[in-house]
């Protein structure tokens, strides 16, 4: 049922009112769909990792908006612990120089040598030279005298990590798909 307008005032009461439900509306709408988003982008980040991803990994994308005025700022980031650790795989590639674990190596669930500092720590792993200039891991507990080759845990290697999921240019592209069909002014930044 429609309200019923007379004379001006009543008009511009009508239209302030109407104006200000529209403009909820809009920032509600923009909420929901920013947190579509950062929902989708967390699942695509999970898919991206070959073996799926761990956890910590699975929490990283933070979701946050606020209402100011008659406007909302809607913020889809990776939350600072996670992106400290992500930010080679999903920013830039950078080298890392570790310890690369052999077949013989014992792995913890995540792929690493286990317990590995303890171990250095106590004795039964040992860094040593080789002629090379190359390093191994080498397990002092195992005494086997044929094969020295049992006893390598691990081949100190620069590895160069890939871009598993490009972030920013994702989230660039689905916030661009995200108001596409909306019509306002819009501010899109990166930090």
């Amino acid at each position: 049922m429609a309200s019923r307008i007379n004379g001006i005032n009543s008009t511009k009461n009508y239209i302030n009112k109407q104006g200000i439900k529209l403009g909820k509306q809009f920032q509600l709408e923009l909420i929901n769909r920013s947190r579509v988003l950062s929902q989708r982008i967390q699942t695509d980040l999970n898919n991206s990792i070959d073996k799926g991803a761990v956890s910590f990994t699975q929490r990283a994308v933070l979701y946050m908006y606020k209402k100011r005025g008659n406007g909302v700022s809607c913020t889809i980031m990776i939350k600072n612990i996670q992106a400290k650790y992500l930010y080679e795989v999903l920013v830039e590639q950078k080298t890392v120089d570790k310890f690369i674990p052999t077949s013989t190596a014992r792995l913890d669930r995540f792929g690493n040598i286990s317990m590995m500092k303890k171990r250095i720590s106590s004795g039964q792993y040992k860094v040593v030279k080789g002629k090379n200039g190359k390093e191994r891991l080498i397990d002092t507990s195992k005494k086997d005298t044929k094969r020295k080759t049992k006893r390598v845990i691990g081949l100190r290697e620069e590895k160069r990590r890939k871009i598993i999921y490009d972030f920013y240019t994702e989230v660039d592209k689905g916030v661009r798909v995200m108001i596409s069909d909306i019509k306002g002014t819009f501010r899109v930044t990166k930090r």
